[in-house]
C-alpha cells in the first residue's frame, strides 16, 4: 500500500505498510468505478507517517481520519520487524466517503548498505537492535508514499 526507504550511513531501512480487510467507499454523486478505486488509494495513503520505528510500539498515523491500535510486534529474521494490529477509517473528501476496519502491517527492515563492506546479518532481535538502534532512533519519523493499486471488492 505504502512505502519509503532511506539510507543512513551504513544502513539501508525499508518500511511497507499494508492493509487487510473490507473498506467501504462511497461516491456521490456516483461516479466511474476506476476513478473512485484512485481517489480511494490516495484517500487512504494521505498523510501516513511512521516514528519510533527503533521501539516495540512504532506510531503509525494518518491525515485521512486513520487511528492505529498496535497489537504485536514481531522480529522476523534476519533484518525486519513487523508490527500489526488495526486500523479505523473514517474519511471523506470531495463527495468520496471510506469507512472500515482494516488489519495493517508495518514491516521496518533494516541491512547493511552496499558501502558496509561485508557484515553478516543480526540473528537474533537484541542483535538487529544493538547494530541498527541508533541508525533507526536517528530517523525520527518517516513519510510513507503510495505503492501499490487498490482493489475495491462489492459493498457488505
Amino acid at each position: 500500500m505504502a512505502a519509503a526507504t532511506v539510507e543512513i550511513g551504513k544502513v539501508a531501512i525499508s518500511v511497507r505498510l499494508s492493509f487487510d480487510g473490507d473498506l467501504y467507499a462511497c461516491r456521490r454523486p456516483p461516479g466511474v468505478v476506476e476513478r473512485m478505486e484512485a481517489e480511494a488509494l490516495d484517500l487512504l495513503s494521505k498523510g501516513l507517517f511512521v516514528s519510533g520505528i527503533d521501539t516495540p510500539v512504532a506510531t503509525v498515523t494518518g491525515a485521512a481520519g486513520h487511528r492505529f491500535v498496535q497489537e504485536s510486534a514481531v522480529f522476523q529474521p534476519p533484518g525486519s520487524w513487523v508490527y500489526q494490529g488495526t486500523c479505523w477509517i473514517g474519511a471523506g473528501r470531495n463527495g468520496l466517503t471510506l469507512t472500515g476496519l482494516l488489519g495493517y502491517r508495518l514491516e521496518v527492515r533494516a541491512k547493511w548498505a552496499r558501502r558496509a563492506g561485508d557484515c553478516g546479518p543480526p540473528e537474533t532481535a537484541a542483535e538487529w537492535c544493538e547494530l541498527f538502534g541508533a541508525q533507526l532512533a536517528s530517523i525520527g519519523g518517516v513519510v510513507l508514499r503510495r505503492a501499490s493499486v487498490l482493489s475495491l471488492g462489492t459493498p457488505p
